[in-house]
């Protein structure tokens, strides 16, 4: 994949000085032009990813040189505006004339960062020139042996019809070796449709209950045809049911009924699964094994992991950037890693929430992984519970805890506990309503 290149223009050199050390440590190639002129200059010798332009310069300003270069048709990739004095007159003209968005100073790390990577991804080219955009950032991360393994054997999975198994210990990332697997296949232009091993623990054990569900899931086959089906947490799944769950996969596929109706079938399956049940899988369904390895087994890889997981939250959740020191990279590749990488990423998550946007220093990340080896960090049973939870409920068990835990600190103010988790009133008082939080009680 080629280096996106960033053209800065600001007649402020501590501006363009922050601004090309940020976008360069996130691997872009940044210019700069400190006036209008030099950046025309540069539009006319050089093909540009994304530009920021200021607002405000000396010589010519940013609004009328956005209006030259789209009637003229100099620049043909998405374009930034800042200004540290703009109004909402200015945002929306700027808007109107194709800036693709605006940016006041001064500026935040996580928010040039996410708006940079939002223009460069809905450039039009982009998608042509990367069309398994959805399969990179799928991708297992890292470049040490076990994880280029691992992407060869998805590659060569991808490109076979036959079921998939995917076994590996809780949090090594089943479910997005799933859906990297399926982004890889031809069958990506259809949907993964993933099954819920709640669903089957939802049921109550009668016959006419499992009698729906089977009926459920051979509509869901019929459906998605020339699609995938990923079943996750196979072991979670209560043991009458997953006997029964085992029998039916045992018929649809003797029937070939997933064969009829051109669907892979996937499961996702710890490492604790019975001999007997992984035989079934892979001897009486043909189902192609790929083994996720825990996180201690390539350590190396944690320097990537650690700035593909921040990059992830700040640009997907608003979060503010931290730079992680080299004495704190190094503690992470001491730890052990029990939760394997849905605990790497939880412990990042929770050091840019709680850290402002100061450099992750040591001290903090060793408090922060002996406080998740002490019993009773957590009313609900510590942070190994988090683990047996999908994604998105740890997170929002997580965030719950921390924001109460914070507000018994502050004595129930709002205003303070903003200020201490750094997030803006309005959004916090959202975030507090949808976790069910009050603030009073």
């Amino acid at each position: 994949m080629a280096v996106e290149r960033i053209l800065v223009v600001d007649d402020e050199p501590d501006i363009c000085s922050l601004v090309s050390e940020i976008l360069s440590d996130e691997g872009y190639k940044v210019s700069i032009a400190e006036n209008a002129k030099s950046a025309c200059e540069q539009i006319s010798n050089t093909q540009y990813d994304l530009v920021l332009l200021d607002i405000w310069m000396p010589d010519q300003d940013g609004i009328t040189l956005l209006k030259e270069w789209k009637e003229e048709q100099k620049v043909d990739c998405p374009i930034i505006m800042m200004s540290g004095h703009g109004t909402v007159e200015t945002a929306v003209e700027a808007t109107r004339l194709g800036a693709f968005g605006f940016i006041e100073k001064p500026l935040t790390t996580a928010k040039l960062i996410s708006t940079a990577r939002k223009a460069l991804d809905a450039h039009p080219q982009k998608e042509s020139a990367h069309e398994d955009k959805g399969a990179d950032w799928l991708m297992p991360v890292g470049s040490s042996p076990v994880v280029e393994e691992l992407i060869a054997n998805c590659k060569r999975c991808a490109k076979q019809n036959a079921s998939i198994l995917l076994q590996g210990e809780e949090g090594s990332g089943r479910g997005s070796l799933a859906h990297y697997i399926h982004q890889l296949s031809e069958r990506s232009n259809q949907p993964l449709l993933v099954i819920s091993y709640k669903r089957f623990n939802e049921l109550d054990g009668s016959d006419i209950a499992w009698a729906a569900i089977k009926s459920e899931l051979i509509e869901s086959i019929r459906k998605n045809q020339a699609g995938a089906i990923y079943l996750e947490h196979f072991n979670a799944i209560n043991d009458p049911i997953q006997q029964r769950l085992v029998d039916l996969l045992q018929q649809l596929h003797d029937a070939d009924v997933f064969q009829r109706f051109n669907v892979r079938l996937t499961v996702g399956i710890s490492d604790q699964a019975s001999k007997k049940v992984l035989s079934l899988f892979q001897i009486g369904f043909g189902m192609l094994r790929i083994d996720l390895p825990p996180l201690r087994e390539h350590k190396e890889d944690i320097p990537d992991l650690i700035n593909h997981f921040i990059d992830y939250f700040c640009s997907n959740e608003n979060y503010p950037y931290r730079k992680c020191s080299i004495a704190a990279q190094n503690a992470f590749l001491h730890h052990h890693w029990p939760g394997n990488l849905t605990e790497l990423k939880g412990v990042l998550q929770q050091l840019l929430i709680i850290g402002g946007e100061q450099e992750i220093e040591l001290k903090e990340v060793q408090q922060l992984l002996q406080s998740q080896q002490e019993p009773g960090i957590n009313t609900s049973g510590g942070l190994d519970s988090l683990f047996n939870l999908p994604l998105r409920e740890a997170r929002e068990a997580f965030e719950k805890h921390y924001l109460v835990r914070q507000l018994e600190k502050v004595d129930g103010s709002v205003t303070r506990l903003a200020e201490v988790v750094g997030m803006e009133r309005t959004n916090l008082y959202r975030k507090l309503r949808a976790l069910g939080i009050n603030s009073k009680q």
